[in-house]
């Protein structure tokens, strides 16, 4: 239960770099108050203590997972550590806010569902870029009918990790163990297809590595690549309707504030509707004419303020992306790469 003060006391499990962007949308919120961070390197979390003036800290998160006034905490480590991490918060009766990918498989995404179900704890999977990119404004259109009933859909996101182009790449990106790879660090394509319109029925899927041997930061002599660095797949929903998916880590350019983000176009029935930068929309419906300017609308919800909120009012159904729907896009994952080493159409198996 949160403070007496109505503020939920969370920690910070993995204070590195991705950790900023959580505490900023945290220091928005008034009925949160971060009191823990866990980093193994002692000076980093040191650091980030006091930036963000967080009183406890810890390098193992087994100790903080003992205090006594903490209720929740957001797991932003690596991929590979996220089931253990996620399985201990969770026997100590702690809510649980997960980055991506949930895990490493979808049965492992399985077990940590049952765990958080049987528990009773509130969970959240942090797909974030729901509300960091237009496919949240785009979303709002659809449930107005916007373009109708949907036959198809594109969606790209690529990345630029070569090393002349990103020499700070890390080589936790392109290595299996660590969840590397386009295809699994960019999941959140998987969940814009589930909320577009609805579970994928069948999944047909390429992939490739560009660059077998790769230079990164931490191994500038080169590391093996065992992840596929991009990826096509033709995706078929459950209510009708095509997307092809594509992922990259192999293309260049950026959106002109620097960063990347997903390309989204879906058409339908009664129209068209397509993204135009980072938030920005575009779209035509009913009588056939050119695309016109979309209003976007407000920020869409971000799983920081959906997770917090939810455990306030100990419900869980106001989460938008549970562990089950880290597990679902780990599913489509697990299907393509499936479908990718047996040269074949695959079935996803949906309850």
């Amino acid at each position: 239960m949160p403070s007496t003060s109505g503020k939920v006391r969370i920690g910070i499990i993995g204070a590195g770099g991705f950790a900023r962007t959580h505490m900023e949308h945290f220091a928005k919120l008034d009925n949160v108050e971060v009191v823990a961070a866990m980093r193994r390197n002692s000076e980093a979390l040191s650091e980030f203590q006091k930036e963000w003036n967080i009183p406890y800290g810890f390098t193992d998160h087994r100790e903080m997972l003992e205090m006594g006034n903490l209720d929740a905490v957001d797991i932003i480590t690596p991929t590979d550590s996220h089931k253990q991490i996620s399985l201990d918060s969770i026997s100590a009766g702690k809510h649980v806010l997960c980055d991506k990918p949930l895990s490493l498989t979808a049965a492992d995404c399985k077990e940590m569902l049952d765990a958080a179900e049987n528990s009773e704890v509130i969970h959240s999977t942090n797909f974030n870029q729901r509300g960091n990119t237009a496919i949240g404004r785009i979303k709002r259109y659809l449930d107005q009918d916007f373009v109708g009933r949907i036959y198809h859909a594109n969606i790209w996101w690529g990345m630029s990790h070569q090393y002349d182009a990103r020499p700070e790449t890390l080589s936790w990106r392109f290595q299996s163990e660590h969840g590397g790879g386009s295809v699994y660090e960019l999941i959140h394509v998987f969940d814009m297809l589930r909320f577009i319109n609805g579970e994928v029925k069948r999944v047909v899927a390429s992939l490739d590595t560009t660059n077998p041997n790769r230079p990164t930061a931490d191994n500038p002599e080169g590391i093996d690549v065992d992840v596929p660095d991009v990826s096509g797949l033709l995706c078929e929903w459950l209510n009708g309707g095509l997307a092809v998916v594509h992922t990259s880590f192999a293309s260049r350019g950026t959106d002109p504030d620097g960063k990347t983000s997903a390309r989204v176009e879906i058409s339908g029935e009664k129209g068209r509707i397509t993204t135009d930068g980072r938030f920005s929309i575009q779209g035509v419906t009913g009588p056939n004419g050119p695309l016109a300017q979309l209003e976007p609308g407000p920020e869409y919800p971000q799983p920081y303020e959906r997770f917090i909120n939810a455990i306030v009012a100990n419900d869980q159904s106001m989460i938008e992306t549970s562990f089950h729907d880290g597990l679902k896009a780990a599913e489509i994952v697990d299907a393509a790469y499936q479908s990718f080493h047996e040269s074949k159409w695959v079935e996803l198996q949906h309850s």
